[in-house]
């Protein structure tokens, strides 16, 4: 199975890098993105919605010495019972590699901060300046561009043919981290 799970990561990493494209539903590239992570840091054992942390470990990582960094700064998370990559401070962990300005740039990637309410008719986002910002209505999509400061954007309406019309749901993209709310929240 280890071939077929090497090719799956690299398909569902490609399916996640599509979301602020909308080329997939964003659901889509959610998912896949959160599993490819998952799928190549499989001993570590993540759980569901652990790839933004897992993420971040490889970003903290050097390319050369990713094989050992990232489970070693995924235990040392974890055993903190930090979950994802929205910490507050801006000091780097001790196993990180990056200098302190790639170390901050790489704050700044991470959606954290982002709000999102959603209404049935709209969704409120406080969203990065220059993130992707998505909102749906069952298979119809809108894409908006974050400015940093809070937009009313309203859900697209979907074809009366839409069988999941009513569905609705937002989600936010930067250049690698991405959140969500709606039913692709869980």
């Amino acid at each position: 199975m280890t071939p077929v799970l090497d090719e799956a990561q690299r398909y569902l990493a490609w399916l996640g890098a599509q979301g602020p494209l909308t080329t997939v539903h964003p659901w889509i590239a959610l998912t896949a993105a959160d599993l490819a992570q998952r799928i190549r840091w499989r001993p570590l054992a993540p759980e569901r919605g652990a790839g933004r942390l897992l993420w971040m470990c490889e970003e903290m990582a050097a390319p050369a010495h990713t094989t050992t960094l990232v489970p070693a700064i995924w235990r040392a998370a974890r055993r903190r019972d930090i979950s994802s990559p929205d910490w507050p401070g801006t000091t780097p962990p001790d196993a990180c590699r990056l200098t302190s300005t790639a170390y901050r740039n790489l704050l700044a990637n991470r959606t954290t901060g982002t709000r999102i309410t959603l209404d049935t008719r709209h969704v409120r986002v406080l969203a990065p300046n220059g993130s992707t910002v998505i909102a749906w209505n069952g298979t119809a999509v809108t894409r908006h561009i974050g400015t940093g400061t809070p937009l009313d954007i309203p859900c697209p309406l979907p074809g009366p043919d839409d069988l999941s019309a009513g569905r609705t749901g937002a989600a936010v993209f930067t250049r690698a981290d991405r959140t969500a709310v709606g039913w692709t929240a869980a």
